[in-house]
């Protein structure tokens, strides 16, 4: 949940006290600034006390609404805190005045975009305007603190740092030229889109001050299921390394129907809280899935309940046994979706409604169940981010559909039903299709890049985020050039500006559900899998910002792209080594950071 996302990063970052240098008598004020750092901090506790309500139990929303307003008072009085405010926002040479009434400025059009936002909600649904007036805030938040600063506390010591192995590149000359060219595109687009100028104001100068980014901004993502886990060295290994590199963490198989509910009428949620419990004890978003999966034996045994196909295998179902199958269906998303509501952020509601085998439920209830299961699970929790998800046969090849097109059409559908569908989630098997079904095949074929590049836009024009979920990379089975194939891909998600995370389906091969084709990331003994070190030179050297740089005059350091993200800066002053953690987010313009005294 962002909610707690928030109030555990502001947790994480006001627990200790605030040790900086003293505010210099002649300091000056830029009192613009320093307002519009607190009036971030309003907006942002605003959209928290709104997500609030989402906790379907009273005391919870009770301490949820606390915390953000202790979030909130804490944040404002480190922004009253900066000793120099000029110095962090002001362009050298900028007069106080010209700096003050610049920022006034900047501060009337993010009133003026939040007015404007705040009257759009106003045509919402009862059930939609809380998210949507949320979202206000948060964009409001977002541009008040750029027309300002965002202020930190300043803490004594060293910083611990994650161990971050750099990895190998992957030779992209395997490819062909086309693909290449559409990686190249691709990067070119990354300016602006996954980073932002940054600036942090330490208020020493002619210091030296390190910047590390220690996670990523972009959500990468892994699936748990701690019944693949029950040896606590293979626990802590798992954890080790998801924690080091990953932020979202997907329900892999505890929350489907077949596993809640084994037996007719009894639905234990036992592995789902304790899958549950884990990601958010370390950390992680919760992401849940899926609720509907129409995919029987034997392509898969942990879909439908066997006694459900049991008892409504025979075509066509009478009224009186659709209505009943209808409700069962109901009753299990409603209460698994508002079981978990305030702690699972987004749903993978249905899975696999277009493919030809996943028909089960579309077979006995009409396409009409796809548009119900949405409209349940958003009554049940409206602040859930709501996922259409499914292959594609450009990247699961060999089967007839569907193709990103149908995928496209069928999402437009939806959305213009009302139906509340909130991300595409596309299926990242790179493998042809029968292969899942233990048919030996020709692994040494692949999907072109460029060829899937089309796909992708495809997906794109249905004008909604772009999930990348479930991804495996099987073909080609030559590691070289696999890993040549992986690391292209990614580079074409990053610079997709509709793509908003990636899902690997088995970043450690021991525990991973398709190890047969060895997909991990880290091989079964721990070790990285050659495309594995492609991905992670990705994810800690080319796309992760580390900058050791010297303050200027006014305590400050630059840096014009650097990853969206979290930070830790470090530096000496009076003889200590000192450093400020902090995240780099998605907004307006540069974002500037200030040491709080």
């Amino acid at each position: 949940m962002r909610t707690k996302a928030f109030l555990f990063a502001v947790a994480a970052v006001f627990a200790v006290a605030a040790i900086g240098t003293p505010v210099p008598s002649e300091a000056r004020q830029c009192r613009p600034a320093a307002h519009a750092c607190s009036a971030a901090a309003g907006q942002q506790s605003r959209a928290c006390r709104l997500e609030c309500g989402r906790f379907p139990d009273r005391a919870e929303r009770r301490a949820c609404v606390e915390g953000c307003s202790d979030a909130r008072g804490t944040a404002a009085a480190h922004c009253r805190q900066v000793a120099d405010r000029c110095a962090a926002v002001c362009a050298a040479g900028e007069s106080e005045v010209a700096c003050s009434a610049r920022v006034r400025s900047c501060r009337g059009a993010a009133r003026d975009a939040h007015g404007a936002c705040r009257a759009a909600c106003a045509g919402q649904s009862r059930l939609d305007r809380p998210q949507c007036k949320a979202r206000c805030h948060t964009a409001r938040a977002a541009a008040e603190a750029a027309c300002g600063f965002a202020a930190v506390p300043v803490q004594i010591g060293a910083p611990v740092l994650p161990d971050l192995p750099a990895g190998q590149p992957a030779d992209l000359s395997l490819l062909e030229q086309a693909e290449r060219d559409v990686v190249a595109t691709a990067d070119a687009q990354v300016d602006g889109l996954r980073n932002r100028s940054l600036r942090v104001a330490v208020g020493v100068a002619g210091t030296e001050v390190a910047i590390e980014q220690t996670r990523h901004g972009f959500a990468f993502g892994f699936p748990i299921d701690l019944r693949r886990l029950t040896n606590p060295a293979d626990l802590a290994f798992y954890t080790d390394v998801v924690s080091r590199h990953f932020s979202v963490a997907v329900l892999e198989n505890n929350a489907k129907w077949a596993k809640i509910e084994a037996v007719e009428g009894v639905r234990d949620y036992s592995f789902v809280d304790d899958d549950v419990d884990w990601g958010v004890a370390n950390g992680f978003v919760v992401k849940g899935h899926t609720l509907q999966w129409g995919i029987v034996p034997p392509f898969s045994s942990s879909a439908v309940p066997p006694w459900a196909i049991s008892r409504f295998g025979p075509l066509p179902l009478s009224a009186s046994d659709q209505e009943e199958l209808r409700e069962m269906v109901r009753t299990f998303v409603v209460e698994t979706t508002g079981r978990y509501a305030g702690r699972i952020t987004t749903w993978d509601v249905t899975n696999e409604t277009l493919q030809p085998l996943g028909q089960w439920f579309v077979q006995r209830l009409g396409t009409g169940i796809v548009d119900d299961a949405y409209r349940w699970a958003h009554e049940a929790d409206p602040f859930a981010q709501l996922v259409f998800n499914e292959w594609i046969v450009e990247v699961f090849t060999g089967f007839a559909m569907p193709t990103a097109a149908q995928m496209r059409d069928r999402v437009l559908q939806l959305r213009a039903a009302g139906v509340p569908v909130h991300a595409v989630g596309q299926q990242a098997h790179f493998v042809p299709g029968i292969a899942f079904a233990g048919v030996p095949v020709d692994l040494s074929q692949r999907t072109a890049v460029d060829d899937y590049a089309v796909a992708l836009e495809t997906l794109a024009e249905a004008g909604l985020p772009i999930h990348i979920t479930e991804t495996n990379f099987i073909a080609p089975d030559d590691p070289e050039l696999r890993a040549a194939h992986a690391e292209a891909l990614m580079r074409l998600w990053w610079g997709t500006p509709a793509v908003e995370q990636v899902v690997f389906w088995g970043p450690w091969n021991k525990v991973a559900g398709r190890d047969e084709f060895d997909v991990g990331i880290w091989d079964d003994d721990g070790n990285l899998s050659r495309h594995g070190a492609a991905i992670l030179s990705l994810l800690n050297d080319r796309w992760r910002t580390r900058a050791v740089l010297t303050s200027d005059a006014n305590g400050v350091v630059e840096i014009p792209d650097a990853t969206l993200g979290e930070y830790v800066a470090t530096w000496t002053a009076g003889g200590q080594p000192r450093h400020a953690r902090f995240t780099l987010e998605r907004g307006p313009g540069g974002a500037t950071i200030a040491v709080g005294g």
